[in-house]
């Protein structure tokens, strides 16, 4: 006990940065449904490590799970960077302040990242690939082991370095932001009707009903992923009625909100290029006017929203560059585009990270420009999802799915009228962005009620 506390007590002193990693109790079940067994700390100025255990057979449990964060959480942040391999995970375990994510780090810098897998030993895939039905195989695998591939994840971090030069405002943006809350999102779980989702999926369901997704942001644009136990919750499909399997966790006290964002691209677009256009005008009426140079009617949406689409992805035609919106279009891009080839990297327009050559292979203008759009809603979105779920802290609905311009809620109707929206204004960004919104008694069923 005293070795432990003399550990940190240390390191608060010394003010050493830190890297810590927690190994789950059980690696085939998703961190919001297994616990912590061991936790690895290391001192980077020493390189001593210690090791706390929680339910670990080789180790005696010298402390708590709510001493242990205190203790840690004591520990000033600058100059002690506290590094975790995998911030997401680690939080949900405990909840730690002022971490910051080895991996987001290696990506953003380097354009990889530090795969656990790729430092098991041989006992760790004996074990995991023998005994994969027994559960807590970690508890199983000898404790030396879990220090061995420690130490080799540790040694890969230290060959790379720190160096946060221009990059860091970038960093600590998706650090806190995008890390943040996506692990309250997956922590939120979904509520599923189980014998509809065991028809459609081969996946755990917990004894409370809910399933937990997995975002993944370790990725090129930034654009996180999100798939876990043979279910791809970012594309689900909607028209063989996997959707109606979502439903409330609360019964008949609850229902399901969709906010979904409308034309959310090309309005990303007004912002980044600095076009003015208030929230309250259709943005493809707009340019549809100026396409067919007519009063355009619902009849013609499909053909606007095509021509647009065109524009945007595919470069701006020379019979659209005399339209405002798509000129400051073309300036955006070519300047990414020559700033890019000059520097070898781009700034997003609002975290301010960097896409590099070491995520954009075979780099265009129109493919650097469809990463910083990615990018960008991303950012945009996430933003937005972070201050709802700071909101709904204290309430008994919760944000469960976001899927880039959408966000699904598990919404109480003792929250009532008010409480949804105050979600809705927070959604729209100050106005910026308008918005629809769906309710239901589950995904599939949602009906649109705004606007």
């Amino acid at each position: 006990m005293e070795s432990y506390k003399n550990f940190l007590e240390k390191i608060r002193k010394s003010r050493s940065p830190v890297i810590l990693w927690a190994i789950p109790s059980d690696v085939f079940l998703h961190t919001c449904a297994t616990d912590v067994s061991l936790v690895f700390i290391k001192n980077m100025d020493t390189k001593e490590t210690i090791t706390v255990g929680f339910n670990h057979p080789d180790l005696v449990s010298v402390t708590d799970k709510d001493d242990f964060v205190r203790r840690l959480n004591e520990i000033e942040t600058l100059p002690n960077h506290k590094w975790v391999f995998d911030k997401k995970s680690f939080i949900q375990f405990l909840p730690v302040k002022d971490l910051f994510d080895i991996n987001l780090y290696c990506h953003l810098q380097e354009g990889w990242t530090i795969e656990e897998e790729t430092y098991h030993t041989k006992a760790h895939k004996f074990i995991y690939r023998s005994k994969r039905d027994c559960g807590d195989l970690n508890k199983v695998v000898p404790l030396l082991k879990h220090k061995e591939t420690f130490e080799k994840m540790c040694n890969e971090f230290f060959k790379i370095g720190i160096n946060w030069s221009d990059s860091e405002y970038g960093y600590r943006k998706e650090n806190e932001i995008v890390v943040e809350t996506l692990a309250e999102l997956e922590s939120n779980g979904i509520y599923v009707n189980r014998e509809c989702f065991s028809k459609h999926f081969d996946a755990r369901i917990q004894p409370n009903g809910l399933v937990y997704s997995k975002y993944n942001f370790y990725t090129s644009t930034g654009r996180p992923s999100n798939h876990f136990d043979n279910v791809n919750y970012a594309a689900l499909n909607k028209e063989n009625g996997v959707r109606t399997c979502f439903t409330s966790r609360h019964g008949l006290d609850g229902m399901m909100i969709l906010i979904d964002y409308s034309a959310f691209h090309p309005r990303i677009i007004c912002n980044v290029t600095n076009f003015p256009m208030s929230i309250d005008e259709d943005i493809y009426k707009y340019l549809g006017e100026m396409y067919l140079h007519r009063k355009v009617t619902e009849y013609d949406l499909e053909e606007i929203k095509s021509i647009t689409m065109r524009q945007l992805y595919g470069g701006v035609e020379e019979k659209y560059e005399n339209i405002k919106y798509f000129s400051n279009l073309k300036e955006f891009k070519n300047w990414n585009w020559q700033f890019f080839k000059e520097n070898g990297y781009v700034l997003t327009p609002t975290f301010r990270r960097k896409i590099t050559d070491q995520h954009l292979k075979d780099a265009n203008p129109e493919k650097l420009f469809n990463y910083i759009l990615q990018a960008t809603e991303t950012e945009v979105a996430l933003s937005a999802v972070h201050w709802v779920n700071k909101y709904l802290r204290d309430k008994k609905t919760k944000a469960v799915l976001y899927t880039y311009d959408s966000l699904l809620f598990d919404f109480h109707k003792s929250d009532g009228p008010k409480v949804l929206t105050d979600i809705m204004n927070i959604m729209m960004m100050g106005k910026r962005f308008p918005i629809k919104v769906y309710k239901g008694e589950s995904y599939d069923s949602v009906i649109q009620i705004y606007p």
